[in-house]
């Protein structure tokens, strides 16, 4: 496939010349999927003032690059004509504030290549530039604005280059069960989402390359606490894997990854190795997609139905971030005097496969269902009642919530909530409130009535 960075393609982007390489509508995708991938590198220099590294530690600046972060954009288009664009970034987390200011950006996009929606999901790398504001020294936005202003011209980019990279092709499904001892989950009870889930595009013509779909449920935190060097994590490094032996491009998104479910250390003697561990953890993770061989073909069909709801803001640390605009979620307050913030959940169908594509991090429980008194019905239980066939899980989509958790198990430290965390209960203080999941359930039930 046609790669992005080419100059002709960046002057055909800038030109606004869009419509002269699109496919007569008559003839896109008749009886095939249509799909089409770009991947934009963000340019980072480490010595660039405002620069935070997100995911554990407030206030720590980066040294180096391992490998830089990387957006990539996904066109999907069924054989009806029916499309999506889907961006994936390599970042901790996009507020919907964020997101917004994407599709602004692709509004012109939008109407010239007849995308129906856009989506923005992201990877959740330990290692990247802090996008959300929230690792910046306290009380500081840690996002800096030159760097957020890079990340949306390079959706821009990669969503033209996406759509003009598009070709036919098949669409095929599969999902692959890893070792369990490869996930550690950080708290009780111990409950791991093992599956990767797949799709696999095959161009008809195969002098283009393939393109991978993969969702797995861990952290992309495989270069640990310690870590100053800016990388995407253990995608990146699965990526190059594949690139390498098959020639395919990888398309990654996170799925069930609160609990707190990140892999385990795979190189440890005779010390640890971070760079060794998340290159090891990455090749581990690529060997496994590429072991799978039982495939099934999707129909060329494409649906969606996107659910905005408002969840109620109980950690006082959120609605001080929301006050200083670090923050910029919508929200409103109650007469009751609550705070409420709105975010959305996506049910998007391709063939009899559906993506659940939802705001923050959810405990892999609440998709599998916990059938514990007080907690809300599982996502994949439900999806089972509007006749889904295969669910995948896929978080940060289009928001960054934080955890969400189940209501049985929120536990807040008596004397300072969400400031201090209660024994073995760190995943409250970065939590919205207990009402998060059964308000994303209700939700979610309704985007599946509306689903087609």
């Amino acid at each position: 496939m046609k790669r992005t960075g080419s100059i002709l393609l960046a002057v055909l982007v800038w030109l606004g010349t869009l419509s002269s390489c699109a496919l007569p509508s008559s003839q896109t995708g008749r009886g095939h999927f249509c799909v089409g991938f770009a991947e934009v590198e963000l340019a980072v220099d480490v010595e660039e003032e405002g620069l935070y590294v997100a995911g554990y530690d407030i206030g720590k600046t980066p040294v180096g690059v391992l490998d830089l972060q990387q957006l990539h954009a996904l066109w999907l288009e069924d054989g009806s004509g029916r499309s999506a664009l889907l961006i994936s970034v390599d970042c901790v987390g996009l507020s919907s504030a964020s997101v917004e200011q994407i599709r602004r950006r692709l509004k012109a996009f939008k109407q010239e290549s007849g995308c129906g929606e856009i989506h923005v999901i992201s990877t959740h790398t330990h290692a990247g530039v802090d996008t959300l504001g929230l690792w910046g020294p306290l009380g500081v936005d840690g996002k800096q604005d030159a760097f957020m202003q890079r990340l949306y011209q390079a959706a821009q980019t990669a969503a033209y280059a996406a759509y003009a990279d598009r070709c036919e092709g098949t669409l095929e499904y599969a999902k692959t069960l890893t070792d369990t001892a490869l996930l550690r989950d950080s708290r009780d009870p111990q409950v791991v989402d093992p599956w990767l889930y797949q799709l696999r595009f095959t161009p008809s013509d195969p002098q283009n390359n393939g393109i991978r779909l993969v969702v797995y449920g861990a952290h992309a935190e495989a270069l640990r606490g310690d870590n100053r060097l800016i990388s995407g994590d253990y995608p990146a490094v699965m990526a190059d894997c594949l690139r390498q032996q098959t020639g395919e491009e990888l398309f990654f998104l996170p799925g069930a990854i609160g609990g707190l479910v990140m892999t385990q250390k795979l190189v440890t003697e005779p010390v640890f190795d971070a760079v060794a561990n998340v290159k090891e953890t990455g090749r581990v993770l690529a060997q496994a997609a590429l072991s799978e061989t039982k495939w099934r073909q999707l129909e060329p069909v494409f649906s969606s139905a996107t659910e905005s709801f408002w969840v109620q803001v109980d950690n006082t640390v959120f609605r001080t971030y929301l006050f200083l605009g670090i923050l910029q979620n919508a929200t409103r307050r109650t007469l009751g005097g609550d705070y409420l913030m709105q975010t959305a959940v996506t049910a998007l169908r391709l063939g009899d496969v559906t993506l659940a594509l939802l705001p923050g991090e959810i405990f892999p429980e609440l998709v599998f269902g916990t059938g514990r008194e007080g907690d809300p019905a599982g996502l994949k239980p439900l999806a089972a009642q509007y006749g889904v066939k295969d669910l995948v899980p896929v978080g940060l989509a289009d928001d960054e919530i934080g955890y969400v958790i189940p209501p049985s198990d929120y536990v807040l430290d008596e004397k300072t909530p969400y400031f201090s965390e209660a024994e073995d209960h760190y995943e409250e203080t970065n939590s919205v409130g207990r009402g998060c999941a059964e308000a994303l359930a209700k939700a979610w039930e309704r985007a599946l009535g509306k689903l087609k």
